[in-house]
């Protein structure tokens, strides 16, 4: 214990810590540090072993995600093809027969009074034998409602021939059903089984016809389709949609029937590429559960354990390479076509990821061991060197702390620096001292903080009032800004109802033009008539004299000559029905602009969304023709009413169309307008696409911002697609854009908006 019997007079040199305080603490020192290199070393490798079991599961599921969404878009995509196909082709059909029933109208108009009808009937043969569409195998035939052949492009031969016993492969007497839609509804499908034009063979397909019966020649006017060629479109629409498709760094979609491969690393075929019996069992799978199978048995394995897909491991070789590696794919069955879809990851890029983290591994443990050890040789030298100088200094310094702290304790007292080892325990000493100095001022400064809280006070009452005042002003200007909105989305308002009166008075006066046009003949011919009359009622009021009236009704026929009483009559009937046909445009433009009309209505009602369609076409008709641009519509004759506010819907149709007549050129501006629903979904679409300009990205990212235009000053306010914006938010529906500019390679650009609108309404704007 002489070390704490030490004098505590001031030394030239301390005395330093025995020997048997120094040796346990650098022992001590060492085993710590040892200690503590050995854990980090074995939680660096545990770090690591959980690092790479983390990655490769998240690698694992996030391939095998993405692969399966792939895939399964695929199958839903074929689905979709399967489900709208048949409306497409009964629709495609029926266009095509209304084309060539149009045809054979002009052509009957034209010569019904030069023409016999034979002759008619052969020019209308001419207009029609030539025409092919769906890729040149699409036709049309044309019967006579008397059961003869008049065109058929299937066989010639059948020409002027009685039909009426053709059986199909099946037996049905389908000319007998054909006449029968044409007699009882004079148009409509069938169903039946016949030959391909220029077939060598007599077998027979299954086909849908559409048949219109022209009446006034006798004429059935049909086409029909093969499904076998509309199985094999949607294949091939499946195959370049799916060929297309790139994810992750080397992903691609794959199809195989049977083991043979209709897609592969983005190419497809029309027909399977044949492989031999060598070659499909040269792949051999194994799924999840370790089975083991092949390519061209996927799908028996696939139903053997009632599953739609699963995922499969093998070896192959990658795109544009030699090597072989190995790979996973998510691969589905789709029983109708017999095709197995898939999509794969290969692995090698996690092996990759793996071998570097093992590397900068090593690399860290090397340096960081090399670093630690050097570090702690020089510190337990330091250690050494040091615990020997500073051990009685420290010990003493701590006693005189001791027994100053008891003593300032009880009174005020100040430590003797002179006793002191070190710089640190002097800078203790004046801080102690400097503790006693300032708690005496405690008691002054703790009243004069008083006083400064009592003034703080009254300084924060001041800025409250203040901040009151601020608030009232900004609330005065935010309504100026509110005020100022409106004034300008009522500019909005006023500029769409110039272009709609403009627009209507255009549309109302052609047909008002076309009955006024059409009176003053009409007059005439029927003060001819009369003139006739007239001349008739002389010769009843000759005969009922008893004079001779032979003279008389030589010159009432001479009249009837002069004024031509049969063309005269035939010119009454359509002078009457051009101004019926004036009468009846002109109650569809009240009729639309009535439907359009409803803005200012707030309340949610059940409306149909193809009348508003409809309803805007009309009113904008007028602009359109002035730049020659075509407005066609595909509107969806199934889409439910749905729950809205009508007007606002409207305004956001008349804003987006009218943006596409301005957009497109003049002459060669097309505009189309679809509407489309899907029986089970929550909501319906409508689309608008025009083959303007288009627009570059920076200009769709601001396209619905307020006061946003890129049309000339004073052309534009800015406000229209902001305010449609709002208007389908207001709806709890969603607005789209998209656009391909023009370029000088590529003229073909197009803008498209698409509307999502959900058929039970809800007013956002109430919810908040």
């Amino acid at each position: 214990m002489k070390l704490f019997e030490q004098n505590y007079k001031k030394q030239d040199r301390k005395e330093h810590v025995s020997e048997a305080t120094f040796i346990p603490v650098m022992t001590l020192s060492v085993i710590a540090i040892t200690f503590l290199v050995g854990i980090w070393s074995v939680k660096e490798l545990s770090d690591y072993k959980t690092e790479v079991e983390r990655l490769e599961l998240n690698f694992t599921e996030k391939q095998k995600q993405v692969t399966r969404n792939e895939v399964e878009n695929s199958f839903k995509y074929i689905k979709y093809l399967e489900k709208n196909t048949e409306k497409h082709l009964k629709k495609t059909l029926q266009n095509r027969v209304n084309e060539a029933y149009l045809i054979s109208t002009n052509i009957y108009e034209r010569n019904k009074y030069k023409l016999s009808k034979q002759q008619i009937i052969e020019l209308i043969k001419d207009s029609l034998k030539p025409i092919r569409f769906n890729s040149s195998r699409g036709y049309y035939f044309i019967d006579h409602i008397d059961g003869y052949s008049v065109m058929n492009a299937s066989d010639p031969s059948a020409e002027g021939q009685n039909i009426l016993d053709y059986q199909d492969a099946k037996g049905n007497y389908f000319i007998r059903q054909e006449l029968e839609i044409a007699k009882t509804v004079g148009s409509g499908f069938f169903e039946y089984y016949w030959k391909k034009p220029n077939q060598k063979d007599n077998a027979q397909y299954p086909k849908v016809s559409y048949i219109r019966y022209f009446k006034e020649l006798g004429l059935i006017i049909g086409t029909g389709e093969y499904m076998d060629n509309v199985t094999k479109d949607m294949q091939v629409q499946a195959l370049e949609r799916m060929a297309s498709v790139h994810f992750g760094k080397e992903g691609y979609l794959f199809v195989n029937q049977r083991g043979n491969p209709l897609l592969q690393r983005w190419k497809y075929y029309e027909s399977a590429k044949k492989l031999t019996a060598e070659q499909l069992n040269s792949l051999p799978l194994t799924d999840e559960e370790g089975d083991t199978t092949y390519f061209n048995d996927v799908h028996l394995q696939l139903m053997n354990k009632n599953q739609i897909g699963g995922f499969y491991y093998y070896n192959y070789r990658k795109p544009n390479s030699q090597d072989v590696t190995k790979k996973f794919s998510y691969l589905l069955y789709f029983k109708e076509w017999d095709w197995t879809i898939g999509a794969g990851v290969y692995l090698d890029e996690l092996d990759e990821k793996i071998d570097e983290k093992r590397a900068l591994l090593i690399r860290e443990l090397t340096t960081e061991l090399f670093r630690i050890l050097s570090i702690s040789t020089l510190l337990i030298a330091i250690l050494w060197w040091r615990l020997r100088k500073v051990a009685t200094g420290i010990t003493n310094n701590l006693q005189e702390f001791s027994s100053f702290f008891d003593t300032a304790s009880k009174e005020h007292v100040k430590i003797n620096r002179d006793r002191l080892a070190y710089a640190e325990f002097d800078q203790l000493a004046d801080l102690a001292n400097k503790m006693l100095d300032e708690r005496e001022n405690d008691k002054r400064k703790i009243i004069e903080a008083y006083h400064e809280i009592q003034t703080s006070e009254e300084e924060l009452r001041q800025q409250s009032e203040s901040l009151i005042m601020t608030n009232q002003k900004l609330e005065e200007a935010m309504n100026e800004v509110k005020a100022a909105q409106v004034q300008l989305i009522n500019s909005e308002k006023m500029a769409s109802l110039g272009q709609l009166t403009a627009g209507i008075a255009h549309e109302i006066n052609n047909p008002i033009n076309f009955v006024t046009s059409n009176v003053l003949p009409l007059k005439d011919d029927i003060s001819d008539i009369i003139t006739l009359l007239n001349a008739c009622n002389e010769i009843v009021n000759l005969y009922e004299k008893g004079e001779d009236i032979a003279d008389k009704i030589k010159e009432v026929n001479a009249l009837a000559e002069e004024i031509e009483v049969d063309i005269l009559t035939d010119e009454i009937k359509q002078l009457i029905h051009g101004i019926e046909e004036g009468a009846q445009r002109t109650k569809e433009i009240v009729l639309g602009l009535r439907t359009f009309s409803r803005l200012d209505e707030d309340t949610f009602k059940f409306a149909n969304i193809n009348e508003g369609i409809a309803s805007t076409i009309t009113i904008l008709n007028n602009k359109a023709k002035k730049k020659n641009v075509e407005i066609t519509t595909e509107l969806d004759t199934d889409l439910p009413d749905i729950e809205c506010l009508p007007g606002r819907i409207n305004q956001v149709f008349m804003n987006i169309i009218n943006n596409a007549i301005q957009a497109v050129k003049d002459d060669v501006g097309q505009i189309h307008v679809a509407t489309h629903y899907t029986e089970g979904d929550q909501n319906i679409n409508i689309t608008i696409k025009d083959n303007g300009y288009g627009m570059p990205q920076a200009v769709i990212d601001k396209i619905f911002d307020p006061f946003f235009t890129t049309k000339e000053v004073g052309e534009g306010t800015g406000l229209g697609l902001s305010i449609s914006y709002g208007i389908i938010k207001q709806h709890g529906g969603q607005i789209m854009v998209s656009s391909k500019p023009e370029t000088d390679d590529n003229k073909d650009s197009f803008t498209e908006f698409s509307i999502l609108l959900p058929i039970k309404g809800k007013n956002e704007l109430e919810k908040k």
